[in-house]
Order: structure tokens, then C-alpha cells, then sequence
């Protein structure tokens, strides 16, 4: 899933966030990644495929991280 997303505490700066379905995510802005999270890789009861809900997790958690953000760009 990708969608684009402007952050309160940064009004001025779009970010483009990236998730995948094992709750991987990427965070852009202007076209440069700024983070790069990667999931635990194997833990009990992982989904084979994945799963909706891990990928809206690492949406909601890439939103909580931008809100942390010392400046817009990470």
C-alpha cells in the first residue's frame, strides 16, 4: 500500500509512505527515503502471505515516526 501523507507537526512537507503486507515500511520525502523499517523476519504465528492488518499497522507506525521527527526530514 502507498499513500501520500502531511503530517501536523510538518504541514509544509509531503511524505510518501510505502508498507507491504509483513509490516515493512518506507518513509519519503522529495523523492529521498528518510526511514526504512524492516518487520522481525520470522516469529511464531507470522502469516505466510501476510496479512491487511500488519500492512495498516506499519502505515499507522511510519505516521507515529514522522510525528517524532526532529525536523521534516528525519
Amino acid at each position: 500500500m502507498q499513500i501520500t501523507y502531511v503530517s501536523e507537526s510538518w504541514p509544509g512537507t509531503t511524505y510518501e509512505i510505502e508498507s507491504d503486507r509483513f509490516g515493512n515500511y518506507t518513509i519519503k520525502a522529495g523523492g529521498r527515503v528518510i526511514k526504512r523499517v524492516s518487520s522481525v523476519t520470522e516469529y511464531l504465528g507470522k502469516p505466510k502471505w501476510g496479512s491487511k492488518k500488519l500492512e495498516a499497522n506499519a502505515i499507522e507506525d511510519a505516521k507515529a515516526a514522522i510525528a517524532n521527527f526532529k525536523s521534516p526530514v528525519g
